[in-house]
């Protein structure tokens, strides 16, 4: 069995975590605040549950995507990484339990 521990010791503290169950997001963002949790409570909650899937996957989003009245990215506050004309990428590292 993997765990989701097991799979965030592969991954960088800079890389972005989605950690979801039975569709809905239970955790979004860097591994390192994951990781630096003070009070351990995300490794506590989901450090030991058995991964199900595992994938890379990319967020694409227009950068206007409020104006215009689109699907919001999964952490709108952020400032994107890169932009390709219209578009805004972001790769989370997404682990279904």
């Amino acid at each position: 069995m993997t765990t989701v521990d097991d799979i965030l010791q592969l991954i960088e503290p800079s890389d972005r975590l989605r950690i979801v169950k039975d569709g809905k997001d239970l955790f979004v963002g860097y591994v390192g605040a994951y990781k630096l949790d003070s009070e351990k409570q995300l490794q506590d909650t989901f450090g030991s549950c058995e991964v199900k899937k595992f994938r890379a996957v990319p967020e694409l989003r227009h950068k206007d995507w409020k104006k215009r009245g689109l699907a919001s990215p999964l952490k709108p506050d952020e400032t994107p990484d890169y932009y390709f004309a219209d578009l805004q990428s972001t790769l989370y590292y997404t682990i279904h339990i």
